[in-house]
């Protein structure tokens, strides 16, 4: 009879445990499921400040493959360059743009490496950056004078947050191709990233000065100079 009440006594105190435990069990998994919400909501409304920027960006960058001429050694870039400042609507702007950017993406003697960067900017453009990145470093390690090439491993380093690392690769597109609104503006996003807004004026502005037809860039400028202005007053 002792031994039955024993057993009887064990047997509740199991249960008891049991069912402490699985409470405790279950409230730390809610408190960690709660909390990993909590993250994803803020890295969700961080991601989406920066979309529609971001789409411009991503748009900046994506030109279809063709048999143009070169890239930044093209000298027919001077004359694009010439009417792009003096276009007189957007449309002619983009056209013009687009022509550049044509010549910027194709490579003046290597139509393999030309080929690369198309398929480094497909890969770039379904986010599969880290392949699209390791396509854009091998093309700089068979030419580093490739502007585009460092270009656009800019641009997917920047999508990776590697911010820094960007911004160095964003400097040697600009050693190559000086005017190239499409870096400066991503330089300018960059230092947004940074927290250095003044920095980023300044690339905003200097893309402008090149290619007046970037409405997005325009907008940055205002919204950056009323910040700025709001921090002096």
């Amino acid at each position: 009879m002792i031994s039955l009440r024993l057993h009887y006594n064990f047997t509740k105190i199991f249960v008891f445990i049991k069912l402490t435990f699985t409470s405790c069990f279950f409230k730390i998994f809610t408190h960690f499921c709660n909390m990993k919400i909590i993250f994803y909501q803020k890295q969700l409304r961080h991601f989406c400040r920066c979309w529609q920027f971001g789409i411009f960006i991503v748009a900046c960058f994506y030109i279809s493959s063709g048999s143009a001429l070169a890239d930044q050694r093209n000298p027919e870039l001077a004359n694009l360059f010439l009417e792009l400042k003096t276009a007189k609507s957007l449309e002619d702007g983009e056209v013009i743009s687009s022509k550049i950017w044509q010549i910027w993406t194709t490579h003046d003697s290597d139509h393999t490496l030309s080929k690369q960067m198309q398929m480094g900017i497909d890969l770039m453009q379904s986010g599969q950056l880290r392949a699209a990145k390791a396509v854009f470093s091998y093309i700089i390690d068979q030419d580093n004078k490739f502007a585009e090439a460092w270009n656009k491993r800019a641009t997917v380093l920047f999508f990776m947050g590697e911010f820094e690392k960007s911004k160095i690769d964003i400097a040697q597109t600009l050693a190559l191709e000086s005017n190239h609104f499409g870096a400066l503006a991503g330089l300018g996003m960059v230092e947004v990233h940074l927290g250095n807004h003044k920095a980023a004026l300044e690339a905003y502005k200097s893309a402008a000065s090149i290619n007046p037809h970037l409405l997005d860039v325009k907008k940055a400028i205002i919204r950056l100079e009323e910040e700025l202005k709001g921090v002096l007053t």
